[in-house]
C-alpha cells in the first residue's frame, strides 16, 4: 500500500465518424450474396445497444458498384423470438459499399429476468438491388436463455477465495476475499454480489452478476466510484475509499472493471483494461484525493 497524492484526473475523448449510401448499385454480372452463417447462437442478456452483435452477408463476385441487401425477420416455432420484443434489429436493409466483400445486419438481445427456454428467429435475404440472392440465404438466430442457469452459477460463487492482487506498488499481495449473494426471493438475487475484504481486508465492494452460457463464463461487474471502506490518516484524518480506474498520477471518473470466472467455479481473474489502467483505490480526504493501492490483475481461486 502507497499513500500520495493524485496530481491529475483523465480526461476520455471520443471521435464522431459518418459515412452516406450511393444509389447506383452494382450492374456487373455472376455477382451474389449470401448469408456467412448459417446458425449463429448468443446470449440473451446482451442487451446493450452500445455492443451489438451482427449478422454477416457475404458477397461473391466482382461488383462494380454498391449492392442492397434486404432481409425478412420470422419467430422459430411456438415461442419463438419476436423483434421488438426479444431483440433490436437496427435495420432490416443495409448496403454494401462496392469493394467490399462483407456486410452485417446489426441487432442486440433485449434480454429479461424470467426462466424460459431458448428464443430463435430466422433472418432471411428476401430481396437484393445489384445481385442475385445466393444459396444460403437465410440465418437462424438462437437466443440463449441464462436465467435457467442462476440457480447454479449465482449461488455457486458464494464462499471463500483466494485470491492474489497485483498490487504496482508491493507486488502480489495475498487475500482471502468472500463472496455473498442474495437469496432467491430477495431483491437483488440473480444480480447483486457482495465482496468482503475486497480488494484488501476491510473493505466491501458490490460486483453486478451476469453469465454468458454460450461461452460458458460468468462475471462480476464491478462499477467504479463506489466507495468501499473509509481509510484513517495521521496526517490527512478520515477519508473515504472508493474505485476509480487509475493510471501514473491521474485517475478517471466512472469505468467498470470486470471479475470474469469459469463455469467450474473455481477460478476467475480480473480481465485487463482496455486502457491499459488499473483499478485504483482512492482515498478522497477534505484536502484532495490519495491512492491506498492499484492492481493491474487479480486471480481468484478455491
Amino acid at each position: 500500500m502507497k499513500i500520495f497524492k493524485i496530481l491529475s484526473i483523465g480526461v476520455l475523448a471520443c471521435s464522431v465518424a459518418s459515412c452516406s449510401d450511393s444509389e447506383d448499385f452494382n450492374t456487373a454480372g455472376n455477382v451474389s450474396v449470401e448469408m456467412g452463417e448459417a446458425t449463429i447462437r448468443i446470449s440473451e442478456d446482451q442487451i446493450s445497444s452500445a455492443s451489438f452483435n451482427y449478422i454477416p452477408v457475404v458477397v461473391k463476385g466482382e461488383a462494380n458498384g454498391p449492392i442492397r441487401v434486404n432481409i425478412e425477420l420470422t419467430p422459430v416455432g411456438e415461442g419463438g423470438a419476436v423483434s421488438g420484443v426479444n431483440y433490436i434489429m437496427t435495420s432490416t436493409s443495409i448496403i454494401i459499399p462496392e469493394g467490399e466483400t462483407t456486410g452485417s445486419f446489426q441487432y442486440y438481445p433485449k434480454g429479461d429476468s424470467e426462466i424460459n427456454d431458448d428464443r430463435s428467429f430466422t433472418a432471411k435475404i428476401v430481396s437484393v438491388e445489384g445481385a442475385s440472392i445466393g444459396q444460403n440465404n437465410t440465418t437462424e438466430i438462437t437466443l440463449v436463455d441464462n436465467e435457467g442457469l442462476i440457480p447454479v452459477y449465482y449461488t455457486g460463487l458464494a464462499g471463500k477465495w483466494n485470491a492474489v492482487y497485483n498490487s504496482m506498488y508491493d507486488g502480489p499481495i495475498q487475500g482471502n476475499p468472500t463472496i455473498e449473494v442474495v437469496n432467491e426471493g430477495e431483491t437483488g438475487y440473480g444480480s447483486v454480489v457482495t465482496l468482503k475484504d475486497f480488494p484488501d481486508a476491510g473493505f466491501t465492494t458490490i460486483g453486478k452478476f451476469g453469465i454468458d452460457g454460450v461461452n460458458q463464463i460468468i462475471t462480476l461487474s464491478i462499477e467504479c466510484g463506489q466507495i468501499i471502506g473509509t481509510f484513517n490518516s495521521a496526517s490527512n484524518g478520515l477519508g473515504n475509499v472508493f474505485l476509480a480506474p487509475f493510471s501514473g498520477s491521474s485517475y478517471w471518473n466512472g469505468g467498470t472493471f470486470t471479475l470474469q470466472f469459469n463455469f467450474d467455479l473455481k477460478s476467475g481473474e480480473m480481465l485487463p483494461d482496455a486502457d491499459g489502467r488499473a483499478l485504483g483505490a482512492l482515498i478522497q480526504f477534505a484536502g484532495g484525493v490519495s491512492i491506498y493501492d492499484g492492481y493491474d490483475a487479480i486471480i481468484m481461486s478455491r
